[in-house]
């Protein structure tokens, strides 16, 4: 008989619990579901990135012609990385996984949409291999060189977050703005502020050291 009454109590509990009620007697609305909601959704909209990217692939791949599906996501992407860290900080609920989760979906969006325009000629194969390197170099001395619990940011590196998105967005819009010669003729001219944030990110090894 007991066991009959803690079941039944138990599925009340639960029940509560997902219409979001508290299910202690004279408690206010369960805060806990709003507070996992917080937390998740900055993540969540990290997490879509990668979905993106992976929708930029199966479009690029199916249906090629189909550039303002690609200049959505592009805009999409933009708007959920500029969300996802403004919602954390504004929720409070900034974290070391948000904070490694952020870069590692701008990089695989970025990476995806770039290796695609250079498949297709849109831009030199040296682009995304050098935001490759860049974001590399960035990964590996935040942990074992500045051994941070966040990403540790570069001058430099920052701009360079800002052009690679920039540098989508171009490449999305280019047919209704037709900017494929301009993007082309920079193409050296970015290859060489990527180099130079790999440098001014490598000068203060030295510092460090010294």
């Amino acid at each position: 008989m007991t066991d009959d009454l803690n079941s039944v109590r138990g599925g009340i509990a639960h029940k509560n619990v997902i219409l979001g009620k508290s299910i202690v007697p004279g408690e206010p609305p369960s805060r806990t579901i709003s507070a996992i909601s917080a937390n998740l959704l900055p993540n969540l909209l990290s997490d879509a990135r990668f979905a993106m990217a992976a929708a930029w692939v199966f479009i690029h791949l199916t249906a090629p012609h189909q550039r303002w599906q690609l200049a959505a996501l592009a805009i999409l992407a933009i708007g959920s990385d500029i969300a996802d860290g403004w919602l954390a900080r504004r929720l409070g609920v900034a974290s070391r996984t948000g904070r490694w989760l952020d870069p590692a979906a701008d990089i695989t969006f970025i990476l995806a949409a770039l290796s695609c325009a250079a498949a297709a000629g849109a831009i030199p194969i040296y682009i995304p291999i050098l935001v490759a390197l860049s974001f590399t170099q960035y990964a590996l001395d935040s942990i074992f060189w500045y051994r941070g619990s966040a990403p540790i940011r570069s001058r430099l590196g920052h701009f360079g977050g800002m052009l690679n998105y920039a540098l989508v967005l171009a490449i999305a819009l280019e047919p209704f703005v037709p900017i494929a010669h301009a993007i082309l003729a920079i193409a050296p001219a970015l290859a060489m502020f990527y180099i130079c944030a790999m440098i001014e990110r490598a000068s203060h090894y030295r510092r460090m050291i010294f």
